[in-house]
């Protein structure tokens, strides 16, 4: 996993790490997978029972060297919140047995860290899997914990990453009233077929985010009304290691809600945006070098203008926009290897891959909806195309000259026939312009001549005139 600059705690920064393992695991697997997450808790905050937490998953079996990574963690973690144990249950789909081992990770002796416990036999079984168990202190943030493991969960479902099932199951013991709460894959969501592209199964996912809300609730049944009116901007790039057929992938993806009517959720304008950041099919903090692109992207060039960023303790980011024109705008960006467990590629290629990316579904969007992501200048120069537009009309309607009077009406698109009042012609006028000034919005455009707003065909060459273009 990519470094990042997160001052996260050390329980979720334990937990991460399992849940990146285990989402790895599944992806060298051929086989449809499932992920669960489950935590038994004590009823009482103040209680002196340990927060029990197993990490499973039913994809190839685990190395046991997977573990020692692990370490720096167990160094950072004081022993009275974690004392470094992990009980660690595996079996590959080529074993005849399942094998339990005790680890402790504050052992200091190589050769007393691993405990060989009793193994079971397969009997000719054939499946594999891996589960993780260990015991947390049930401190005063256990609920915060517990929440940020729910939006965890669901940011993962967020990817639909193909032939993998997440569940989170909470259980609350040692009274008369406990209760399970369970997170499940969402059933309702649309089935994708094992051949969408992973870009397309994050722009499902994100469209889901930003219809509940950025996962705040379940479902908006207002929102979902509203869903074909969000707009969406995907870019993709990659770097492929030809002798090794492997390579550094990153795919971006923006929605936008436009602000609707009245009985929408989306009414409101939002002045932040919280980029959600995924390494290999999990959500991580964002890298530095990630961040950097956010920051330094030309985001006036597509009508958005960016008033700062930050990063918080856990390494969520957040942008934040002055005089914001939209609704919402939630922002994706998804970094992953080719092969699962392979080693990552350096920052300078991934800050080059995520500014490619980023620009390209800002170009989508551009490209999809010119009008509405007009840069920051474009924008001031529509605003004077009303007076403008007046302004020609008027000089074309006031002038004593019949036949000009027609060829500027003809030019615009109108019929003679037709009763052309002055509104009229400054709303053909104020149409073209618009056209103009959104067809030389963009950066390939810029060193083109701009079209005219009047121009007529080559005159015949017995007239003796050169081509004739009427310019206002």
């Amino acid at each position: 996993m990519a470094s990042s600059i997160s001052a996260s705690s050390p329980h979720r920064k334990l937990l991460r790490s399992l849940v990146y393992s285990a989402v790895q695991r599944c992806r060298m697997s051929e086989s449809p997978c499932r992920l669960t997450v489950s935590v038994k808790r004590p009823a009482e905050a103040a209680s002196a029972s340990l927060l029990r937490v197993s990490v499973s998953d039913t994809g190839v079996g685990s190395k046991l060297e997977e573990f020692l990574e692990l370490d720096v963690l167990a160094r950072e973690t004081p022993v009275e919140k974690w004392d470094g144990t992990l009980l660690i249950t595996t079996t590959g789909i080529n074993d005849e047995a399942i094998y339990r081992y005790h680890f402790n990770l504050q052992e200091e002796i190589s050769s007393a860290r691993f405990t060989k416990l009793a193994t079971t036999y397969k009997n000719h079984a054939t499946f594999s899997g891996t589960e993780v168990c260990l015991c947390l202190s049930n401190e005063a943030d256990a609920d915060d914990f517990i929440l940020w493991l729910v939006s965890s969960i669901r940011s993962i479902l967020i990817l639909r990453a193909p032939n993998l099932a997440c569940e989170l199951f909470v259980e609350q013991i040692g009274n008369a009233e406990s209760r399970n709460v369970c997170l499940l894959q969402d059933s309702d969501d649309v089935h994708h077929s094992v051949m969408t592209s992973s870009s397309d199964r994050l722009v499902s996912g994100l469209k889901d985010y930003a219809l509940s809300h950025g996962n705040t609730c379940d479902k908006c049944d207002t929102c979902i009304l509203n869903r074909d009116l969000l707009k969406i901007g995907t870019g993709a790039a990659n770097s492929v290691d030809r002798r090794k057929a492997k390579g550094l992938h990153v795919e971006v993806v923006i929605v936008i809600a436009r602000t609707a009517s009245d009985l929408c959720c989306w009414t409101v304008n939002c002045s932040s945006t919280q980029v959600l950041y995924f390494e290999d099919f999990v959500p991580c903090p964002i890298s530095q070098s990630s961040f950097d692109v956010l920051l330094s992207t030309e985001w006036q060039s597509y009508g958005f203008k960016l008033k700062g960023g930050f990063i918080d303790d856990e390494g969520n980011t957040v942008l934040e926009w002055n005089n914001m024109p939209f609704a919402r705008v939630d922002i994706a960006i998804h970094t992953y290897l080719e092969c699962a467990m392979q080693e990552g590629q350096g920052s300078q290629q991934d800050r080059h891959l995520v500014r490619k990316a980023l620009k390209s579904a800002l170009s989508h969007l551009k490209a999809d909806h010119a009008g509405d992501f007009l840069s920051c200048h474009g924008q001031r120069v529509r605003e004077y195309v009303p007076d403008l537009a007046e302004s020609i009309a008027g000089l074309i309607l006031s002038s004593n000259d019949k036949e000009f009077q027609d060829e500027c009406v003809t030019l615009l698109g109108l019929g003679s026939d037709q009763d052309v009042s002055e509104g009229l012609v400054q709303s053909s006028i104020c149409e073209k312009m618009i056209h103009i000034i959104v067809l030389n919005d963009t950066k390939e455009n810029v060193d083109d001549n701009a079209p005219y707003l009047f121009e007529c065909e080559k005159l015949d060459e017995e007239d003796g005139d050169e081509d004739t273009i009427f310019d206002f």
